[in-house]
């Protein structure tokens, strides 16, 4: 008489709930640390992407200026920009509106400081004029502009870009490890100093 084996079922032992909320916990985390990662690539892509659209925009509207025989401005607010012309019969300044010159949109959780090189912007007001309507940024119709650094600080820890130009060469962009002392936009502005000679031949007083 032969004998079959006696087969044993085991119950498989279940997971208790400690060892639920454990992975669970586990699972989090992992998923935390992954968007958070993703976060901060896609800011840093933001970040990028706006400093080269200032930058490619600052060079169209530099030969705007040129091609026109206007002078053009940019003004700077904390997150924001605006350009502007310049018409010198009615000694205003005009904002853009026509793309791509159209007013851009403020850039959340980035800060916008501009420092500029002495230099009087008072040709081109009017005794109306309030001192914020002026550019912080010219833009010349012979092709210079007011030597600048745009510096686009985030509020999230990361290098700064920074955009900046000598008034002669076409405007530069990189990222640039600087301890930003904001010392006021238009307490830069000085006295006529070597950009004196741009404003010859202008016809304003």
């Amino acid at each position: 008489m032969s004998r079959q084996p006696i087969q044993t079922r085991r119950r498989g032992r279940g997971f208790t709930l400690l060892e639920l909320l454990v992975v669970i916990a586990i699972f989090a985390v992992l998923a935390g640390t992954v968007m958070v990662s993703f976060t901060g690539a896609d800011e840093e892509r933001r970040l990028r992407a706006l400093a080269e659209g200032i930058q490619t925009r600052l060079e169209m509207a530099r030969q705007n200026a040129l091609q026109r025989n206007r002078e053009w401005g940019v003004h700077v607010q904390d997150n924001g920009y605006r350009f502007s012309e310049f018409d010198p019969q009615l000694g205003t300044w005009t904002t853009q509106t026509q793309r791509p010159f159209q007013a851009a949109k403020e850039a959340p959780r980035i800060e916008f400081d501009v420092e500029v090189e002495g230099f009087d912007l008072g040709q081109f007001s009017t005794p109306e004029d309030e001192e914020e309507d002026l550019p912080d940024i010219v833009l010349f119709s012979s092709g210079e502009v007011t030597p600048f650094t745009w510096v686009l600080q985030p509020d999230w820890d990361t290098i700064p870009w920074v955009l900046h130009s000598d008034g002669l060469a076409a405007v530069t962009v990189e990222r640039e490890d600087v301890r930003w002392a904001s010392r006021g936009r238009r307490n830069a502005r000085g006295g006529r100093d070597d950009l004196a000679h741009l404003f010859t031949g202008l016809g304003i007083r």
